[in-house]
């Protein structure tokens, strides 16, 4: 193998072809997308830990106020991900 011939290899695998571009905005959308389902898991437990406190001084049972609360921070959390999703997707289609 000549010199030439080996320029020309060290350059087809440092250019990203269109594949590669392709597989890396994949795995950074379901990246970002893991990280996002994540929060809203963290926001469903703080519910939970909201709920049963409150369900404590109302009166109601323990489990049926961090259910509560768990749906209800669930719920908030789908909401703040459905927006954030829309503008990080927004934002990549304008750049």
């Amino acid at each position: 193998m000549n010199r030439a011939q080996a320029d020309a290899i060290a350059r087809a695998f440092l250019q990203p072809d269109q594949q590669r571009e392709a597989n890396r905005a994949r795995q950074a959308r379901e990246a970002w997308d893991e990280r996002e389902r994540r929060k809203v898991a963290a926001m469903t437990l703080v519910g939970f830990a909201i709920g049963a406190p409150i369900a404590h001084y109302l009166g109601v049972s323990f489990t049926q106020g961090g259910l509560w609360g768990g749906i209800t921070g669930a719920a908030v959390g789908w909401l703040w991900l459905a927006w954030r999703r829309h503008r990080y997707h927004a934002g990549a289609g304008r750049q």
